[in-house]
């Protein structure tokens, strides 16, 4: 077995995706880590100014998780923009009582109309359970569902923006396997013709969307245009941002991605599957923003020990219905097994943005 070395800056370990080190332990990702700049706050305002002009219902649409970063980019929307935003919650079957909280907290105390759409839990544990037993990726299913959603309510109610809310802490975050390509989806799903095609048509409301089409429909004006509004903050701290909520909206904090119960579960299967969470790229790119310490990133990774987590997995494990024979089929499935079942305009546009990153 190889042995896992980590960086000597950040905690990426040696087994993470595209990664290599320096003569002196530093790994690749921290030699091409640059200063967080926020975009001119004056390109935001155009945007802004642009989508109120337009007199619709509603300037924007703010899909709201109840999470730190969603709520934050409701708060600015509203309070900060003056925008008339129609915040979007999606229930993947999974959301905290923490997250259900805030997000009836920030809706109440910015006074915004809210959606909430929570399809039947027993298409969604047949969709969950199929996705992990043949790809072992439990966040395809809502990462889709939510996605195409979004651009759903923005169709429907003829939105020009979509406000988007995730923090230049959460790059590189997401891993190597296309889990959110639409192609990849539907193969992982009529392997076993367990899904009619009406529900699987039903649940992706767009069957055939790829990035290009995607695109392409927001430039048309289809969908609304997305936007990450927290690009454009000066205050890129997230305990700053996190005291900001505190106090304006009675926030609570359960700590990172607290608004799905089933994100320990994720990281268990990750772990198994690749030999690193999900949380080391996040606590890695706190370091590198000089946010938490090399020793502290440390430290939680050690308080988030496989271990330490067994009864919050065990719930999902039950909630899904699975085996300990089907546990340990998800866990020891090999990365990349569907990928070359993505869309080939998907393959192309995830090859030329890696070429571009590792251009500079």
């Amino acid at each position: 077995t190889e042995q896992i070395t980590h960086c000597k800056k950040c905690i990426l370990p040696s087994n993470f995706q595209y990664i290599d080190f320096d003569e002196q332990g530093v790994c690749s990702y921290c030699k091409k880590h640059q200063p967080v700049h926020p975009k001119p706050e004056a390109e935001l305002l155009k945007i802004l100014g642009k989508a109120k002009k337009k007199h619709k219902a509603y300037d924007a649409l703010v899909p709201l998780s109840g999470g730190k970063d969603s709520t934050y980019a409701l708060y600015l929307g509203k309070r900060k923009y003056d925008l008339n935003v129609l915040a979007f919650t999606y229930d993947n079957g999974f959301m905290s009582d923490i997250a259900l909280k805030n997000i009836e907290n920030a809706t109440r105390q910015l006074g915004v109309d809210h959606v909430f759409y929570r399809p039947s839990w027993d298409l969604l544990k047949r969709l969950y359970r199929q996705v992990l037993l043949k790809s072992g990726e439990l966040c395809t299913v809502c990462g889709i569902g939510i996605n195409n959603s979004i651009l759903k309510i923005s169709e429907a109610w003829d939105i020009p923006l979509i406000l988007k809310g995730s923090m230049f802490t959460e790059t590189n975050t997401i891993y190597f396997e296309q889990i959110y390509d639409v192609d990849r989806f539907k193969h992982i799903l009529s392997e076993d013709g367990l899904f009619s095609e009406s529900e699987l048509e039903n649940y992706l409301i767009y069957p055939d969307l790829d990035l290009y089409k995607q695109k392409i429909n927001s430039l048309l004006g289809k969908f609304g245009k997305s936007v990450n509004i927290l690009f454009y903050q000066s205050v890129q701290n997230e305990n700053t941002i996190a005291e900001i909520l505190q106090k304006e909206l009675l926030w609570q904090d359960g700590g990172k991605h607290s608004d799905c119960v089933a994100e320990q579960f994720s990281n268990y299967i990750r772990e198994n599957r690749y030999g690193y969470s999900r949380s080391v790229a996040h606590l890695s790119n706190l370091v590198r923003s000089n946010q938490i310490s090399r020793d502290e990133a440390l430290q939680i990774l050690i308080d988030e020990a496989p271990a330490k987590k067994q009864e919050k997995v065990e719930k999902i494990v039950e909630r899904l219905g699975l085996s300990p024979e089907e546990l340990n089929t998800i866990i020891n499935i090999n990365p990349k097994k569907y990928e070359e079942y993505t869309f080939q305009r998907n393959r192309v546009f995830d090859k030329i943005i890696r070429t571009l990153d590792n251009m500079f």
